[in-house]
């Protein structure tokens, strides 16, 4: 029999009000939990009183389901999963983990949640700002992630451009886990427990608080945008992409994209109409003249097609702006076919 069977069974045989309390306070059925409060006043008792009733028929229910072998077995195979993966799972995974573990598709959070408070085993961590709710085996255990989710925090505090940059992810873990002796596959269900961490739209793993990881500006998500693309893009094309991408549940809109990137001029850089690019790809600001002296000052005189060359690499223009630029004789020079600065 499937656990939801096995526990609405001996549910069942509680007093209406006694069942009813336990139902609605663990949210069988409906996924629904209600607060002593909500229960107290239906019935027009404390809150306390409440939660005595909640307690007593919780221990009547742990009599009837320590005479079930079946009930027991599942229990045996839950904690055996747990402490597979280094003592800790978070709730909302451990649901799908034994709906394969114990090939019942009907397991749902409400059911382990009462399995696993009747026997007092595994122990529930509830969430806060920092930790997504998760159960555990022991005291032990709870240290365990604790520990390792700040040394890795702190280990990762300086690892940005090897996260971000170079994608060294698997390298920077395989060195975290070697050194505090954690084999990776339970290091990663630590790490899953914690909110300090994330992956990115791209793929790119890191702290939360980056702006790389978690952009929450318009100028953060073009940016991420911009770098993924390793091309200047129009702004329409940058907030199609941002809503594409889903970074948040906020629409970007192609004016506002346009007006910020006008603004973060320290970050984009107009390569053309409309178009942008990122500042640390070697890109600088000016117009076509600004670009054109800049290069023939870098390298020296040059013929025509090789300054397109260079120009193209910094801003879509057409050849014939180009062309048209190196006329001004103020600022350039022609000599036996190579372009020079006047």
């Amino acid at each position: 029999m499937t656990l939801k069977v096995l526990l609405d069974t001996i549910v069942s045989s509680l007093p209406k009000r006694q069942k009813d309390i336990v139902v609605q306070r663990f949210g069988l059925g409906s996924n629904q939990v209600r607060t002593l409060a909500y229960l107290g006043e239906k019935y027009g008792i404390t809150r306390e009183r409440v939660r005595q009733i909640e307690a007593a028929s919780l221990r009547t229910l742990l009599k009837a389901a320590q005479e079930q072998k079946e009930i027991q077995d599942i229990l045996k195979k839950s904690l055996s999963h747990i402490t597979l993966l280094g003592g800790t799972r978070r709730a909302d995974f451990l649901v799908d983990d034994l709906r394969l573990v114990l090939q019942d598709k009907t397991i749902s959070g409400s059911y382990i949640t009462l399995l696993f408070s009747l026997f007092k085993s595994p122990l529930y961590f509830p969430e806060t700002d920092e930790l997504y709710a998760f159960w555990y085996t022991d005291t032990t255990a709870l240290k365990d992630v604790k520990s390792f989710i700040q040394k890795m925090a702190l280990f990762l505090k300086n690892k940005k451009e090897a996260l971000i940059e170079r994608n060294e992810f698997d390298t920077l873990f395989a060195q975290v886990t070697k050194q505090h002796n954690v084999k990776e596959f339970i290091a990663l269900n630590f790490l899953l427990n914690s909110k300090e961490f994330r992956v990115n739209p791209y793929g790119n793993f890191g702290l939360t608080k980056w702006p790389e990881i978690t952009p929450t500006t318009i100028r953060d998500k073009a940016y991420l945008v911009l770098k993924k693309r390793k091309a200047p893009m129009h702004f329409r094309e940058i907030a199609q992409e941002i809503n594409k991408v889903k970074f948040d549940a906020k629409k970007a809109h192609p004016q506002t994209v346009h007006n910020e990137l006008i603004k973060a001029s320290d970050r984009f850089v107009l390569v053309g109409r409309g178009l942008y690019s990122l500042r640390e790809f070697g890109i600088e600001p000016g117009n076509t003249r600004d670009v054109l002296l800049r290069l023939l000052k870098k390298n020296g005189p040059m013929g025509l097609d090789k300054l397109v060359q260079l120009v193209s690499r910094e801003r879509v223009l057409k050849h014939n702006t180009i062309f048209l630029n190196l006329q001004n004789k103020k600022f350039f020079k022609k000599n036996n076919g190579n372009y020079h600065l006047a």
